[in-house]
């Protein structure tokens, strides 16, 4: 079986960001650039889709207070009133694509990246193929034989046999040590400072993997090897510029435990909405309280692929 796990926010961000569509004073756009996008996806791919949505991270924010602490708060009015859009359509979002048997995963303290690297973990364990349609690179880690990264936008995608090619590193969990020494910006993750994103990936193919690195360091500096400052002073225990309080090496271990995917913690309370609930009648109305007039023109065509993947219990033909 084929499936895609869809990154919400990203393509509902994406298409808020597309040609302004109005219904009366509201902007319905990333509605309408939702409902094709999956559709082009569901099409090409030829596989099942789910749309992932992301809660609060409660756990992060326990492990690292000031994780993403910025989200939200961008002096941009621009960004402010895309956001603002897409939060007032989200339901809809939602609504609409269940109306074509499209379910919508979420759990209140997890992100939609935790819930991806569920949802593979279950995939990987039943043998099914599955497809990360996404802009966030950080689901990359979850690339494996049978699991393949989208770039939600273009379509590009990044595979097994090019996962090295294209991140730097040999294997995911080499990616996830690199980011977890370079951090990560856009969530206010500090790294461990001086190994930044040109000689992470060199250290993590020299030595293997992070302990690997440290104790071979160690080893150097016992024996009055010459070492790089930078990499003593992350394997000797030197405190972290950005967080004093704590080692360089307790830094990378606090990041990998906020980054990891593969092994990150269970969702809990996970509802899973708009399971079976395909109603093409119900859909077609939708389509005309929104105006989407070019999918009413085109109907039977835009909703075959979805049909395709219906529960037949659930199927209801439309008039």
């Amino acid at each position: 079986m084929r499936q895609l796990l869809f990154d919400s926010h990203a393509i509902g961000y994406a298409a808020q960001d597309g040609t302004k569509l109005t219904v009366g004073d509201r902007e319905v756009q990333s509605i309408f650039g939702c409902l094709r996008s999956v559709r082009r996806y569901v099409r090409d791919l030829k596989a099942r889709p789910v749309l992932l949505w992301d809660g609060k991270a409660k756990w992060r924010y326990e492990l690292f207070p000031d994780y993403k602490a910025k989200r939200g708060k961008e002096p941009d009015p621009r960004l402010q009133h895309m956001r603002a859009c897409f939060r007032d359509q989200r339901e809809d979002i939602k609504r609409g694509l269940g109306l074509l048997g499209v379910p919508s995963i979420y759990a209140e303290d997890f992100e939609a990246d935790d819930l991806a690297g569920y949802m593979v973990r279950q995939y990987n364990a039943k043998g099914f193929q599955t497809f990360l349609v996404t802009g966030d690179h950080d689901w990359k880690q979850l690339i494996g034989e049978s699991v393949t990264w989208v770039n939600h936008k273009d379509g590009r995608m990044v595979h097994a046999s090019t996962f090295a090619e294209n991140t730097g590193y040999l294997t995911p969990v080499a990616f996830v040590q690199g980011k977890a020494l370079v951090g990560d910006q856009s969530d206010e993750i500090p790294g461990v400072g001086r190994i930044g994103e040109k000689s992470a990936p060199t250290v993590l193919a020299q030595y293997g993997d992070v302990p690997n690195f440290v104790a071979r360091i160690r080893d150097d500096v016992a024996n009055k090897r010459k070492v790089l400052k930078a990499y003593r002073d992350f394997a000797m225990g030197v405190p972290s510029p950005k967080e004093p309080e704590m080692t360089r090496l307790e830094v990378f271990k606090r990041n990998v435990r906020l980054m990891n995917l593969l092994t990150g913690p269970s969702p809990t309370g996970v509802q899973v909405l708009h399971r079976n609930a395909m109603d093409l009648d119900a859909f077609r109305e939708f389509c005309r309280e929104f105006a989407f007039n070019s999918i009413l023109n085109d109907f039977d065509n835009f909703v075959e692929p979805f049909v395709d993947f219906a529960s037949p219990s659930s199927l209801r033909k439309a008039s």
